[in-house]
């Protein structure tokens, strides 16, 4: 059985609590971590369900075992922890465990259980809306809500150290966002979809950086022929074999599908990501693509679904400047893949060979 955790973190008053609340009350394999503590009981606080209530001696001693898998010092004397037989109690049951700390904790975290662990961060659009939420809550002060925004802003910059950032600027996609995280899955799939018409550096040395990236499958989606774009001297059936040949040839791990082959024509990638998912439901799905894509993405069929249901990873293209801004806007992650300046049509126009010979 794999082991898996869930790192949550997010600056204050950036909705992480509530998606936290959501997605256990989604998934019952979920279950917190509860941390080993020295200060006192507070209220109806119970040993062992809220937290592991131990003396400063006690929890020191611990430490100096090799006991903790993180621990730190809140204050002169107080100390909080994450015990390795708390992990190891959740693990042995089969659950998923579950960290909802900050920022700084969840890098730490994500550090310690390397691939077993999703870190997520969860972030408000801006500063003003995060302003404009704590105010909203009327739970502190003026003074304390700068301090909260500053601080905010300061954390921030981690966001790039988490595996996923969710932008919680529209409640409900969020919640969906984070429905479909990839550690709900019983596997992790990237899809590449192209007519590959001819196949070049370009796509391989994608797929050669897909592969390095910690994935079950790299698959490539072979398109059949758009009707609405000018006829090509290769049929699909050849273009398909020679994909096929040409990936075999180069000892890529790479799955080739003709999957769009036996679909409704034109092919929509929507229809295509619906078909997979239908047929192959515990898979986490993710949407590569380029970044020349990114300016008219909203023009596809469906695309608020795509965003919402799909994670989406963008390769950078020759010319195409304003890449991170059109990502952050679609919620898809940048990848720092290689920029290879070649087209299939600068190939099949004469200007460029492939790069494969």
């Amino acid at each position: 059985m794999k082991k898996k955790v869930a790192i949550f973190s997010a600056p204050s008053g950036s909705g992480k609590t509530t998606v936290v609340k959501h997605l256990i009350s989604k998934y019952p394999c979920l279950e917190f971590s509860v941390s080993a503590t020295t200060r006192q009981p507070r209220g109806q606080e119970v040993d062992g369900r809220d937290y592991y209530f131990l003396s400063e001696e006690e929890f020191l001693a611990r430490v100096d075992a090799g006991e903790f898998v993180e621990y730190e010092q809140v204050y002169k004397g107080s100390y909080y922890g994450t015990l390795k037989s708390e992990v190891e109690r959740i693990w042995a049951k089969g659950n998923i465990i579950l960290f909802d700390v900050d920022v700084k904790g969840g890098v730490s975290l994500k550090k310690y259980f390397g691939d077993d662990a999703l870190s997520v961060f969860i972030q408000a659009p801006s500063p003003e809306e995060l302003r404009r939420r704590l105010v909203k809550r009327g739970t502190d002060s003026p003074e304390a809500i700068e301090k909260r925004v500053a601080k905010a802003a300061e954390e921030m910059e981690y966001a790039d150290k988490f595996d996923i950032v969710l932008i919680n600027d529209d409640l409900d996609m969020c919640l969906r966002k984070a429905e479909h995280l990839p550690i709900f899955n019983d596997k992790t799939v990237a899809l590449y979809f192209g007519t590959f018409n001819p196949l070049h550096i370009g796509h391989v040395n994608i797929l050669r950086y897909l592969c390095g990236c910690g994935l079950d499958e790299v698959r490539m989606i072979v398109s059949p022929q758009s009707p609405f774009k000018e006829e090509v001297s290769a049929s699909d059936a050849q273009r398909l074999a020679a994909v096929r040949s040409q990936i075999a040839q180069l000892g890529l791990d790479v799955t080739v599908s003709d999957v769009e082959y036996h679909l409704e024509r034109p092919s929509y990638t929507i229809n295509t990501l619906r078909h997979l998912q239908a047929a192959e439901p515990d898979t986490h799905f993710i949407l590569v693509m380029g970044a020349d894509n990114l300016e008219g993405f909203k023009r596809w069929k469906c695309w608020q679904e795509i965003v919402t249901d799909y994670e989406i990873w963008v390769y950078p293209r020759p010319g195409v400047e304003n890449s991170a801004e059109l990502c952050k806007d679609l919620q898809a992650r940048l990848l720092d893949a290689p920029l290879t300046d070649i087209s299939s049509t600068d190939i099949r126009n004469g200007k460029k060979t492939s790069g494969l010979d």
